[in-house]
């Protein structure tokens, strides 16, 4: 584990699924329920539906597109937001998620939340599980115009809130995400080995894995 001086960290830039929240919701709701939905307004079997969709997002996968509500709906020809909220009661949080935020808190850092989920999404969780107190501000990725793949979203956010770059603490279940706030010159760069609690941990080399957040206090030096 790499480690850190929390005590001169000043920022931390907190992703939303897979990092705060069980992936497992998500993961749920586009690979089983979305296409069991697509299946039965489209008169399709499970297994056309399952196949065209992968493909579908497939082509948009890391572009804004992925990640918004309005340009699925126009894509399936389904209320997406009106079918995730029916389900939201399964969005949960991950463990040692608020022990986490509450240390943030008192320890007085500044605490932002950049998320590529459409601010829809965003709307529908904190209605499960309202972790925006914690927080200085929430930003949806949609509100710049770009996803956190991009180097022009790392622009917004530094020209926005003004952050100490060597300062700041980035946590994030995406190694592609993760390697863009790397090569931006982000100071504290760290993945989640447990995103979705319903499937296997992850590896990669590139950057330390933690899985409770918690860990992250635990390990600084």
């Amino acid at each position: 584990m790499k480690s850190y001086d929390w005590s001169k960290l000043e920022t931390v830039l907190l992703d939303m699924d897979g990092t705060l929240l069980d992936l497992a919701f998500d993961n749920y709701f586009w690979l089983e329920l979305i296409p069991r939905e697509y299946a039965k307004k489209h008169q399709l079997t499970q297994p056309q539906a399952t196949r065209f969709l992968k493909d579908l997002y497939h082509n948009h996968y890391g572009t804004l597109n992925w990640y918004c509500t309005d340009f699925w709906s126009e894509q399936m020809q389904l209320d997406v937001v009106a079918i995730k909220s029916q389900v939201a009661e399964k969005v949960e949080y991950r463990t040692g998620t608020l022990e986490f935020l509450k240390q943030a808190k008192a320890d007085n850092k500044k605490l932002y939340l950049v998320t590529n989920a459409h601010p829809d999404t965003l709307r529908i969780k904190l209605e499960r599980k309202d972790f925006s107190p914690y927080f200085d501000e929430l930003l949806s990725s949609h509100d710049t115009g770009y996803p956190k793949e991009n180097m022009k979203f790392w622009n917004f956010i530094k020209k926005r809130w003004c952050f100490n770059s060597a300062s700041t603490l980035f946590v994030d279940d995406s190694p592609t995400i993760l390697q863009t706030a790397k090569s931006f010159g982000i100071g504290a760069v760290y993945g989640v080995s447990h995103p979705d609690s319903s499937k296997a941990p992850i590896e990669h080399r590139d950057f330390p894995l933690v899985n409770r957040l918690t860990e992250l206090l635990e390990y600084s030096r």
